[in-house]
């Protein structure tokens, strides 16, 4: 007959197991286990989808194992010199988008600084026409904050202008003192004769106004100010129109700058040589809008009764 589970049996192999394990030595055990084998029969995939990790982090003491944790010891292991090696630093910057903002914001603020001096100027026209209209006794336009499109006025037209001149002086300068550096380097001949210098001056300028008109429509001097010369219909000028402007400006200045004088009496502030090209000159700051100043946009308008 077979002893039941609880019985004698049960309880004889309880105590037999129990002394053996008294007796066994765990070292002893294991230094006959082959670890690495062992290891290799182990299914580790299998084994960590048993582990509930959200309960074993939950039972882990982190004040604990941080108070076990010798920080100063361990940055003292740390190799920083091999460790700052490893890292891209300009790919790190780059990634963090820094050079993008530092470009951004500088264009920004240049952009904003470049709009206050056109708004001042065309606040100046503003007020140069308000003035010239009532000495003519003539009833002076409307005027909203936003200026896009209008006519520029003297003030703007007269600064741009200059620019211009400014840039094409600077730049043959320049242009000249190296050409004369070459030719004294290489062959010995040093440039001074001014008949040349004038001629070549004159071709210089020809090219830069009529290159900028007939391409961009507008030269260098008018884009900072914020200008751009259009046909009359409001259409983008073409070539042939662009030489007549260019030819047309000293005919404007030789007769003692009375050329210029319309700009300043005339509603669409035309100079002789705009009217030979057909043209107008009118405010135009790209893809930002043409403002004049707030303070004074709102006097023009309680004044003339324009709407800010």
């Amino acid at each position: 007959m077979n002893a039941r589970p609880g019985g004698v049996l049960g309880r004889f192999a309880g105590k037999v197991t129990g002394r053996v394990i008294e007796t066994v030595q765990p070292d002893v055990v294991l230094s006959h286990i082959d670890l690495d084998a062992l290891l290799d029969r182990v299914d580790i995939n299998r084994v960590l989808s048993r582990v509930d990790l959200d309960a074993l982090i939950d039972r882990i003491d982190v004040e604990r194992l941080m108070d076990r944790v010798d920080v100063e010891r361990l940055l003292e292991r740390v190799d920083l010199d091999r460790l700052l090696e490893r890292v891209d630093v300009e790919s790190l910057v780059r990634r963090s988008g820094v050079p993008q903002i530092v470009v951004e914001s500088q264009t920004r603020l240049a952009g904003s600084l470049v709009d206050l001096v056109r708004r001042q100027l065309a606040g100046l026209d503003a007020i140069l026409n308000r003035g010239v209209s009532r000495l003519l006794r003539r009833e002076p336009a409307p005027r909203s904050r936003t200026v896009t499109g209008e006519y520029a006025g003297a003030v703007s037209r007269a600064i741009a202008t200059t620019l211009d001149i400014l840039i094409i002086a600077t730049t043959f300068t320049i242009g000249l003192a190296g050409i004369n550096l070459l030719t004294t380097s290489f062959w010995g001949v040093e440039v001074r004769h001014a008949l040349p210098a004038t001629i070549a001056l004159a071709v210089f300028a020809f090219g830069y106004a009529f290159g900028f008109l007939a391409v961009a429509g507008r030269t260098p001097g008018q884009g900072i100010v914020g200008l751009r010369v259009i046909r009359t219909d409001g259409g983008a000028i073409h070539p042939g129109q662009a030489l007549r402007w260019v030819i047309g400006f000293p005919i404007s200045v030789i007769p003692l700058g009375l050329g210029f004088v319309p700009v300043v009496f005339q509603r669409e502030h035309r100079a002789l040589h705009d009217l030979i090209a057909g043209t107008v000159i009118v405010y135009d700051w790209g893809d930002r809008p043409a403002e004049l100043p707030g303070p004074l946009s709102a006097f023009l308008a309680r004044h003339e009764g324009g709407s800010p």
